[in-house]
């Protein structure tokens, strides 16, 4: 390919990332007052939340039953802080730093 081939295509890559990051502001007169879109917002973050988790307890070798109980436990911490607080972000952030206190042993030998 020559110089200009890779100009061209850099610059056909550039728009399309650009229009495809305008998109939400240009039709936002649309997707804000759309029922479904609005359906969508509401039940798409559990819906994400559901899928890393199961994704998250499917890698793992579950070998022995003591193998997952930092998930275990990440996951109820996730669940009840959701459940008290409904606030996503503390609820993640919470489960993750659990789960990485107990998987590197900050709270010593737990489990």
């Amino acid at each position: 390919m020559s110089e200009l081939d890779y100009l061209i295509s850099a610059l056909i890559m550039a728009a399309v990332t650009f229009g495809l990051r305008a998109f939400p502001f240009v039709a936002r007169g649309f997707i804000a007052h759309h029922r479904r879109i609005q359906i969508l917002g509401r039940r798409l973050p559990v819906a994400m939340m559901v899928l890393l988790t199961l994704y998250a307890m499917n890698v793992h070798n579950w070998s022995q039953p003591s193998d997952g109980y930092a998930q275990i436990i990440a996951v109820v911490v996730v669940a009840v802080l959701q459940l008290w607080r409904r606030q996503a972000l503390l609820s993640i952030l919470s489960g993750t730093l659990i789960y990485m206190a107990l998987m590197n042993g900050w709270f010593g030998s737990l489990l």
